[in-house]
């Protein structure tokens, strides 16, 4: 993950023109459906950051040149916001139509003009989504014009949103029910008609009343937290291995996967620690025993990668002399959505050093900082202290997470 990772001795990133963050969007099964990308400007005369959802349109040209849309989504879907005034200004619209929603803002006017736009652009093969769909405002007389609605279950009660939901469903239109928050309310809207869910319902533990840690996991997430500890050798590796026993066949088959692209096939753990370091090899056994816990929720593990990442390269940048515990406040800080009980209570039952807790809990200190800037990141909003330095730190950790993680 550090230097010594064989794909992850990229310079700490140059500040970019363009500034990005995305949101996961899943289906109705959880699965990985898209993302949507918000870009940013860089500061402007005035040192204002320019808002994410009302970047102009040069900003958005500039980042689909720079970012590139494919790297951006991993290959999936993007949901881009565009205004009205982009739509009549951005013609050809320069990304790939196919993997391509346009998520029109709730401010446009039903005018015969942009009608005529959709129309065109619709034609070329995009999907066109209205953002933040309010009957009462006049972006509603659009629904016939879209392929997409998404409603914002923070805006309305929870009656007002289901009937919101069935009635756009019963439209022949698909649903976006997006800021999400747990697993109560993903159910629900799905009940209700929705077809995909944005938000960080599947970060969050899905509580048993009066339930315990199963053994197995606890056992499990004990382990992974030895590995986290910097004198960890080789026999905190056997043990993982002895918990899961799968563990060296999955760790093997990445590390001869095509994402690092080694060029001798490594044949034992031995054999890696020999060709890789015995840091490299414990932080890529820490992931997989991580990801071998709990159900699966989403992009859960693209997720933890991106923190970690954006944690360590902060870590480098601040000139800090443990960035491996920073990587590992990051990785750590899914442990509540996997094992399933709150985050205080699973953290509580593993060795982990103190200003590891405080990061992972109260997001005190340095690691805590830079890990709620990661998190501040995933939701669109600018992180506290250098909003420029994280962002990008956190756009390069995108790009690195999804080569790494598809091959896990």
């Amino acid at each position: 993950m550090g230097a010594s990772h064989p794909a992850s001795t990229d310079a700490v990133p140059a500040p970019p023109r363009v500034l990005f963050a995305r949101q996961a969007i899943v289906d109705r099964r959880g699965r990985l459906a898209g993302y949507e990308l918000l870009f940013r400007g860089r500061r402007g005369d005035g040192g204002a950051i320019p808002d994410a959802e009302h970047a102009t349109s040069q900003v958005l040209v500039a980042a689909f040149a720079e970012v590139g849309i494919a790297m951006a989504t991993g290959g999936t879907t993007a949901f881009v916001n565009v205004s009205e005034r982009f739509l009549h200004e951005v013609d050809p619209i320069p990304l790939p139509s196919d993997r391509t929603v346009l998520e029109l803002l709730e401010d446009a006017s039903p005018a015969p003009a942009l009608v005529e736009r959709l129309r065109s652009v619709r034609a070329q093969g995009f999907r066109v989504a209205l953002d933040d769909f309010n009957p009462e405002g006049g972006a509603s007389a659009l629904v016939d014009h879209v392929d997409l609605v998404k409603v914002d279950l923070r805006m309305h009660d929870r009656a007002t949103a289901e009937r919101l939901i069935a009635g756009l469903s019963a439209r022949g239109k698909s649903v976006v029910a997006e800021k999400v928050e747990d697993q109560a309310e993903r159910n629900w809207a799905l009940a209700a008609g929705a077809d995909l869910f944005q938000g960080y319902f599947f970060c969050r533990p899905v509580e048993l009343a009066g339930a315990e840690l199963r053994a197995s996991s606890l056992a499990r997430l004990r382990c992974a937290a030895g590995l986290t500890a910097a004198d960890a050798g080789f026999e905190v590796i056997e043990e993982a291995v002895r918990l899961d026993p799968s563990l060296t066949l999955r760790l093997l088959r990445y590390l001869n996967s095509a994402a690092l692209a080694l060029p001798h096939r490594i044949s034992s753990i031995h054999h890696a620690i020999v060709m890789l370091g015995l840091r490299t090899v414990r932080q890529w056994a820490l992931l997989l025993l991580l990801a071998g816990i709990g159900e699966q929720r989403g992009p859960l593990v693209s997720i933890a990668l991106t923190r970690a990442r954006t944690c360590e390269l902060l870590a480098e940048v601040l000139g800090a002399e443990d960035p491996d515990a920073w990587f590992s406040v990051g990785l750590l800080s899914v442990v509540d959505a996997l094992a399933g009980a709150p985050l205080a209570e699973v953290i509580s039952e593993l060795p982990l050093d103190d200003d590891v807790c405080a990061a992972l809990v109260h997001h005190d200190g340095p690691k805590g900082a830079a890990l709620a800037g990661a998190i501040a990141c995933e939701r669109g909003e600018l992180p506290d202290g250098d909003p420029e330095g994280t962002l990008a730190a956190y756009g390069d950790a995108v790009g690195w997470a999804d080569r790494h993680g598809a091959g896990l």
